[in-house]
This record gives structure tokens, sequence and C-alpha cells, in this order.
């Protein structure tokens, strides 16, 4: 018999945390950071988050977050039971959080999900967003023991300030927007509009790190994050070359393991996924996925 599942659509509240955490180990084959962040979303009043109520049980979470000193509701957190999946609750979910970024009179909705399940990207679309920039994610671990160094491009930290300079001389770095902002920068799962409170605030979670030679460039973006695996190094490389690239990685598998951390995970641009069997130590990766940015511009509707 088809049951119909009409759960009620309210905000989040601290006792449904248990739940969540339940839903959360099917997901991302157990890499999913929901456990770790659900708690700011109760406490940021930047974050709106709703969960589907059954009643007796939590059957899905998802939060806005706005970010871009308020140009961007940020869509995160999705999450329906394994049980009641295929149902249209995501759908139902989705579009409860478009209306309340319509409502909140943002200029943008963004969000990133896997750009290897056709679901989630039908979601995205379902609501008017459209897909402009595309990553790659790989975890590998452990790392304690990887003896393995390339530098021929050596990278040094800068501070946030520094960024809109080096990315004013090496534009190529940042993939251009088919939108009327400038760039976008990536760290974790969360973009960030290009900006000093948006670069300062990346900062107090992570480490930017630049290298140059020539026409050569890499920025990095790094720190640990917790997981239900214990603390990954997370780093988001940004290159112009091949070279450019392995002197990224490389230099965050030392920072890695000089904070005491032997799972890594990387996001970086898709063109360079060819190089993981040019390095050893990566030719087996513990999991890997790829990225979709997808944006709806708004400013135009509400003219």
């Amino acid at each position: 018999m088809h049951i119909i599942l009409d759960p009620e659509i309210r905000p989040l509240k601290e006792s449904d945390i248990p739940d969540i955490i339940e839903i959360s180990k099917t997901t991302w084959d157990g890499h999913d950071h929901l456990p770790n962040i659900i708690g700011e979303w109760l406490n940021n009043p930047q974050c709106h988050p709703y969960v589907l109520d059954l009643g007796k049980e939590v059957i899905g979470v998802a939060n806005v977050r706005i970010i871009d000193e308020g140009k961007t509701a940020w869509l995160e957190g999705l999450r329906i039971n394994e049980k009641v999946r295929q149902k249209g609750l995501a759908k139902r979910l989705t579009d409860h959080l478009r209306d309340i970024s319509n409502q909140l009179k943002v200029e943008r909705i963004r969000l990133v999900t896997s750009g290897d399940n056709i679901a989630p990207m039908r979601l995205a679309e379902s609501i008017g967003l459209g897909p402009i920039i595309k990553y790659k994610v790989f975890w590998k671990g452990p790392t304690a023991g990887v003896d393995w160094n390339f530098d021929k491009i050596k990278l040094g930290q800068v501070d946030a300030k520094e960024i809109p300079k080096v990315l004013k001389q090496f534009r190529e770095l940042l993939a251009d927007e088919p939108n009327p902002y400038s760039k976008s920068i990536l760290f974790h799962w969360d973009v960030y509009e290009v900006s000093e409170m948006s670069l300062e605030k990346i900062e107090t979670h992570a480490k930017f790190q630049f290298g140059s030679k020539g026409n050569d460039a890499v920025l990095t973006i790094g720190g640990e994050q917790p997981s239900s695996h214990g603390p990954e190094w997370c780093f988001t490389v940004y290159a112009t070359s091949e070279d450019a690239f392995l002197s990224g990685i490389s230099k965050n598998l030392t920072l890695a393991q000089e904070n005491g951390i032997d799972v890594v995970l990387c996001i970086h641009q898709p063109e360079f996924t060819h190089l993981y069997n040019s390095i050893g130590w990566l030719k087996e990766l513990n999991h890997e996925i790829s990225l979709v940015l997808y944006e709806r511009y708004l400013k135009s509707e509400m003219i």
C-alpha cells in the first residue's frame, strides 16, 4: 500500500539533533560534516534551519544561511531519512528554502551538490538554479607515513588582505562566472564572494598559502576540520598549471603532517584529476566525488 507522508515543516530545535545525526550516518559514505555544524545553525542568527517533522520523528533537515554581506542565500545540509527518500520530501523542503530566501530579499540563491548523482542536480534546477562551476573532491588517509614532496613552486602563508592583490595579478586562478559578481572562492563546503569580510571569515578557520614562478601560480586554503572520523586537514587548491597543482598538494600534505592530522580532504579544479595517477600515494583514494555550484540570480526578479 502506498503511504502518503505529510510532515510538518518547522524551525529546527536542539531536541531534533539526535534524529538528524542518525540521518547523516548514511550520507557521503560516512563523511557527512553535518553533525559538526548543526550546532552552529541554532546559534547563528544568519542561519534559518528547518526540519520535516512526522510527530514522533524528524525525517529531514536543511538550512538557509545568509552570507556575502546579505547578498547570498546559501542552501545547505539538505538531508532526508533513507527510509522515506524518493517520496517528494526533498523537493518540498527545497521549495520551502527557496521561499524563505525570497522573503529574506537576497540577490541570489546558491548551493553546491554532488555532480555524481542526477537527483540533487535536478532538485537544484527545479527551483530555477543553474550550474556555474564544477569542482573535484578527494579524501585520503592515513597519510602520516607518506614521504612525498613536490616543490617546483614554493608556497608561503599570506594574509587574507593580500588575496585580492594575488587574484588581480593571476586572474586565471579563479574561473569566470556568468553573473555580475567578480569572483567566488571555496573552502570546505562553502563558497563565498571574494570580499574583505568573507576572506577574513575564512581566515578564522584556515590559512592561505600562495606561490608563483613565472606565469605559474597556486593558491591554497587549508585548515583542520572536525569529522565523524576525527580531525581532517581540509584544503582547496587553485592552480594555473600541473606543477602549481602538485606543489599545492605537497604543501598541504606537509601542513597536515606537521599538525598531526593523517586524513586529508582536497577540493580542486577538475582539470587536474588525471594527475592522481602520477602520485603514488593518491592512486588509491578512500573516496572521491564531484561538486557543482548552482546559482539563481534574483536581482532582476525583484525589480
